[in-house]
């Protein structure tokens, strides 16, 4: 009989921390689930050290390295429950999160993916809820995605099917899981929130996170790629043509930049600093 969850905790050179996230998988009340690791090439040694410490009570996948929408990819097409539960290896949970999560979804039985407030761990290790964040927005609508929302994997159930159905682009390594989430809407599908905070999202040593030029260039590409249908997104107003006129230019994207920087210039014409930026993106 399938399962009624299958967590998929994807993972890379994570030997470290990876078994917190499987301890955390297993230990949850929810005991109807399997526990799916995708190893997307590490070279850690990490496959033989979680097969030696957990045996068969997690399958354990290997695949080459080809980034995070790979890894989860792997890990929908493999999963056999009804439900997929999403973990970086980096995360954790509380022994309710599974319960919690399905508490709700069992409450709004037409929903196909469930996103509990959990706590995420900023810079200097300060800790903070989803609904914390100023400006956040649940993405549960195109409104919401145009203003800039994305899903936190490690805190997301989405139904199986919808989930191999819609698949993640590979073609966006970073940003993946928000590229998601814009064809999520655009094909109807529903998205609750559950307010409970039973799962942390964890900063580890080298963890992409703390590259935030890589991150803020990841989510444009997703913006521009959807900006075709909804050119909204890429017009959000001065700070964000500030923000990301400089990003681009100091990236050598200076056709990407112009359009920003343009708006930025009329309504700041005495901005030498926009001058300059102009000038640096025809150069």
């Amino acid at each position: 009989m399938a399962p009624v969850v299958s967590v998929v905790i994807t993972t890379y050179n994570r030997k470290r921390v990876l078994p917190n996230a499987i301890e955390s998988a297993l230990r949850q009340y929810v005991t109807d689930r399997e526990v799916i690791v995708v190893d997307d090439g590490s070279t850690d040694g990490t496959e033989a050290e979680i097969r030696r410490r957990y045996g068969e009570r997690v399958r354990y996948l290997t695949r080459p390295n080809g980034g995070p929408p790979a890894a989860r990819n792997t890990g929908l097409a493999a999963a056999a429950g009804t439900w997929i539960a999403l973990l970086d290896s980096d995360d954790w949970w509380e022994p309710s999160y599974l319960e919690s999560q399905l508490a709700v979804l069992a409450a709004h039985p037409g929903a196909d993916l469930v996103m509990c407030d959990g706590r995420r761990q900023g810079a200097g290790g300060r800790w903070h809820t989803m609904s914390m964040i100023p400006d956040f927005v649940f993405p549960d609508s195109i409104e919401a995605m145009c203003a800039g929302s994305w899903m936190q994997p490690s805190f997301t159930l989405i139904r199986a099917s919808v989930a191999r159905e819609l698949g993640f682009d590979e073609r966006f390594r970073v940003g993946d899981d928000q590229e998601f989430m814009w064809r999520f809407v655009k094909a109807g599908h529903r998205a609750v929130h559950n307010p409970d905070s039973p799962a942390e999202y964890r900063l580890a040593e080298g963890q992409l996170s703390e590259d935030t030029d890589r991150i803020m260039l990841g989510s444009y590409d997703v913006w521009r790629h959807h900006s075709a249908t909804h050119p909204q997104v890429l017009r959000r107003g001065l700070d964000f043509d500030r923000a990301y006129g400089e990003l681009l230019v100091r990236h050598g994207r200076g056709r990407d930049a112009r359009p920003h920087l343009w708006r930025w210039w009329r309504a700041e014409p005495y901005r030498l600093q926009v001058v300059r930026l102009l000038f640096r993106s025809v150069h």
